[in-house]
């Protein structure tokens, strides 16, 4: 009895055991197979530890939520047209003290005002916009550049009350609404609301999924889960991961319009359209933090590609074809509403400066999906040039309103860089209006360009003016008398600058060409009497009235245009693209770089 107990017993453990083998077994290839098939279907794994154009504007920031991460570099090449500074921003890294000769405006948005990263600083929203208010008042200005893509108006607000503000800007621009739309998207795909207290405030998805595995308060980072730990080695978990993760439920928020309109089949929505009053409740709020500064605020609807206005060209059709054409339609019904609420808002609150540049763009094929503008090379984008130029034509108003400017629509050169003066350069160069007189030239900017630049003459570009500035600061005349100082330039620069002595469009002194124009000084550079062209400037070279410092050269634009030369100078065979120009680049007929052509 016990033997057959024994025997049976063992006959059921060795068939259950092939059973549970061949099962294992089974489950093991059935999984490889499937691993295999999921590798082959499955996405690629984003790159979730290097910090990419894709991912860099999620740093996390405790007010904003997110922003750019500071020190990235943008790489295209051996180009790196885009740095973001410290504070998260693009651009060069901007100081809190501020110069008494420069203005400051502080732009706040999203990618649109960001820009892109594929063109120069100068082309980008910001840097148009700092030429064209250059352009039309005549005075230095700094534009600070805090716009970060997927932004929308409580961020700016945010970044504005807790960063911006202390920069003493004199105007604050919002460039937002692109963005704001989507938090009538039921998807809630960017957008979400709060829940608990916060349930009427709106979060990007970015900060709510931040939020959910990051506690600021503490430090601690929420680690993953089972599930999660193994797709992050499984393309087969990946793909069967939505299958068990939990839904993520979106706040109902019941508004009075709630059902009249049904969601489209898409999730756009034209229903609770009382939730765009956030934007325009952040837009006020920026105009009152920035009022109460002293500041002036100018808030720009953004363009978008209208489906239902724009007339249609080539370009624009390959737009269209990216684009969902439900979200175009829907656009267009969503738009005209958020017109006539900022319209409203700017009506009863004077600090709020409105103004619509939503259907700015109905002919010009500039758009390079529903709202970016695009980049016709890397130092042109047409559409942030015409768009820049209308916010500035905007700012100018309602900043130097009663007070008179230059007209400089009839001094100014269509298509010469802003800080271009015909009047200057064909007043330090006589012989030229006479050429231009007898037809030889059409104006002082082409015989620079032809002639002038390389004959090393007084260009038109901002320069120094020892005697002006003498007789304007005669404290200065006679601190050089006592040895204090060599020359009101050197004075200029240690002290003078900062402390807004001299009016007028910044200088920018081109060492290399001051040296070229002048080979006396370059030789005494060379023995080390002069530690560089502009010490001997500085010392004499001012009171002489030399030639050569202030040429307008435009050295980023020339090595952007000519990579051979980008890689010389990289591999050390030029030491500047413009000391490529004057050895090489003119006997080869190369185009002479003095910076971006300017729009009316």
């Amino acid at each position: 009895m016990t033997i057959r107990y024994l025997t049976t017993l063992g006959s059921f453990l060795r068939t259950t055991s092939l059973i549970l083998g061949n099962t294992v077994l089974l489950t093991i290839v059935c999984l490889a197979i499937g691993e295999w098939w999921a590798r082959s279907v499955a996405p690629p794994v984003p790159e979730a530890t290097k910090i990419t154009v894709e991912n860099q504007h999620a740093a996390y920031h405790p007010w904003a939520g997110y922003r750019n991460t500071p020190g990235f570099r943008y790489e295209l090449g051996n180009w790196v047209p885009v740095v973001i500074n410290s504070w998260g921003w693009r651009g060069p890294e901007p100081r809190i003290e501020r110069s008494k000769a420069v203005r400051r405006a502080l732009l706040v948005g999203d990618s649109v005002g960001f820009s892109g990263w594929g063109g120069r600083e100068e082309a980008t929203v910001g840097g148009a916009l700092k030429r064209a208010l250059e352009l039309r008042t005549g005075e230095p200005w700094e534009v600070i550049n805090t716009s970060v893509g997927g932004g929308f108006s409580s961020a700016s607000l945010g970044t504005l009350a807790h960063d911006g503000m202390q920069f003493r800007p004199d105007v604050v621009i919002s460039l937002n609404g692109i963005n704001d739309i989507l938090v009538l998207d039921e998807r809630a795909t960017i957008l979400r609301f709060g829940e608990g207290l916060f349930k009427r405030s709106v979060y990007h998805k970015t900060q709510v999924d931040i939020g959910s595995i990051f506690d600021p308060r503490t430090g601690k980072i929420q680690q993953l889960g089972v599930l999660h730990q193994l797709a992050a080695s499984s393309a087969l978990v990946r793909l069967a991961l939505p299958l068990f993760a939990a839904r993520q439920a979106v706040h109902p928020f019941e508004g009075k319009t709630a059902g009249r309109f049904a969601p489209t089949s898409e999730g756009y929505s034209t229903a609770n359209l009382e939730r765009l009053d956030g934007y325009i409740n952040n837009q006020l709020a920026m105009s009152y933090l920035a009022e109460g500064s002293g500041a002036k605020f100018v808030g720009f609807l953004q363009p978008y590609f209208s489906l239902k206005h724009k007339i249609v060209g080539e370009a624009d059709k390959a737009v269209i074809k990216m684009t969902e054409p439900s979200l175009l339609k829907w656009m267009d019904d969503v738009y005209p509403v958020l017109r006539s609420k900022l319209q409203a808002a700017a009506s009863k609150n004077p600090s709020y400066h409105y103004v619509d540049l939503s259907l700015m763009f109905i002919r010009e094929q500039v758009f390079d999906d529903l709202a970016h503008m695009k980049f016709e090379t890397a130092q042109l984008s047409t559409g942030n040039e015409m768009m820049a130029s209308r916010m500035a034509d905007e700012i100018v108003r309602v900043l130097y309103a009663g007070k008179a400017l230059p007209d400089w629509r009839q001094s100014h050169i269509p298509g010469t860089p802003h800080d271009w003066s015909e009047a200057v350069y064909l007043s330090a160069n006589p012989d030229v209006s006479t050429l231009i007189a007898k037809g030889k030239f059409k104006n002082g900017f082409e015989h620079y360009r032809a002639a002038g630049f390389l004959q090393f003459r007084h260009s038109g570009f901002p320069g120094w003016n020892e005697q002006a500035y003498l007789e304007d600061n005669p404290d200065v005349a006679a601190l050089i008398r006592s040895g204090a100082f060599a020359s009101g330039y050197e004075h200029y620069l240690k002290e003078g600058k900062s402390e807004g002595r001299c009016k007028g469009l910044p200088m920018r002194w081109i060492e290399e060409t001051y040296l070229a124009a002048n080979p006396d000084v370059a030789a005494e550079v060379k023995a080390g009497k002069y530690s560089s062209g502009e010490e001997h400037y500085m010392k004499l070279g001012a009171r002489e009235n030399r030639r050569g410092g202030f040429s307008g050269w435009d050295e980023e634009g020339y090595n952007i245009a000519y990579g051979d030369v980008r890689n010389a100078v990289i591999n050390k065979l030029f030491r500047s693209g413009i000391e490529h120009y004057l050895a090489a680049g003119a006997v080869e007929k190369r185009n002479l770089s003095l910076g971006l052509s300017s729009f009316h």
